[in-house]
């Protein structure tokens, strides 16, 4: 069995990077932990999904379809799906629900509601996911494996040092719920690192929620333009949200694919 890394020699507080899609990963001292990975995660790695749609479980499904076996912080209903899944699964996995702590690092979630605009790609990347990504791999795995729909989460990690980092994917748009949004920003506020996704044409909605989270930085995140070039729709910057944040007084940059950050 291959060792566990646990990179003690790690230079950096935190490295946060977005390869692709809805990923996020997350490097420190101690095992790197994957936000809903895209390509199959190693046994090493702490894996945390925030919902079974194909964008931000695939990743976990062929990792444990090759045999590896996983650490995993999920919902109970994901978890659930995941052990129900049977062959051709032939990993498995240490499952936690959320909150759990692990190796030090606390995760907790939050479910909340995708805006409209955002809904019809969980449809559309289930009914083709493998198209998502060319290669026989995917192909079997769309053909074997049904992906259910559960609630999407906000992720929030706490590091041994007290710095959180929250995620609060597509969460915010014009028609967030007051409630759900004042539970969040209760329970999520001053984090020192914000994730923040843009559903199409929500940017305003965006804009007027995010203050309310008095977080330290404001990393707006490029979650949906992956998806919505494979479906030939229109996509839009995150840069001129980013610049009335800015204006507004946060510290708010933008967190395009492949881009990544790195905090000492």
């Amino acid at each position: 069995m291959k060792a566990t890394k646990f990179h003690h020699d790690y230079p950096y507080r935190l490295r946060i990077q977005h390869p692709e899609y809805g990923e996020i990963r997350l490097e420190r001292k101690g095992r790197f932990l994957r936000i809903d990975p895209v390509e199959p995660p190693a046994e090493d790695e702490v894996v945390v999904l925030s919902s079974s749609a194909p964008h931000r479980a695939r990743g976990t499904v062929e990792a444990l379809q090759a045999g590896r076996r996983l650490t995993i912080v999920a919902s109970a209903p994901v978890l659930e799906w995941l052990k129900g899944l049977g062959n051709p699964i032939v990993g498995g996995f240490d499952g936690h629900v959320f909150p759990a702590t692990v190796d030090g690092v606390t995760i907790d979630a939050m479910p909340y509601t995708a805006p409209v605009t955002a809904r019809p790609l969980s449809s559309f990347l289930r009914a083709s996911v493998a198209g998502a990504r060319a290669g026989g791999a995917l192909k079997r795995m769309a053909e074997q494996v049904r992906y259910p729909t559960t609630e999407p989460h906000v992720i929030e990690v706490k590091l041994e040092d007290g710095g959180r980092m929250v995620s609060l994917d597509l969460a915010l748009h014009k028609g967030t719920d007051p409630a759900w949004l004042d539970r969040a920003a209760a329970r999520f506020g001053g984090a020192e690192w914000l994730l923040v996704g843009i559903p199409w044409g929500e940017g305003e909605g965006v804009v007027r929620h995010v203050a309310r989270f008095g977080a330290t930085r404001v990393l707006l995140t490029e979650l949906l333009n992956a998806e919505r070039r494979e479906m030939g729709l229109p996509t839009e910057l995150v840069t001129p949200w980013r610049d009335k944040l800015v204006e507004a007084g946060v510290e708010a940059h933008v967190f395009a694919t492949q881009a990544s950050y790195r905090f000492e």
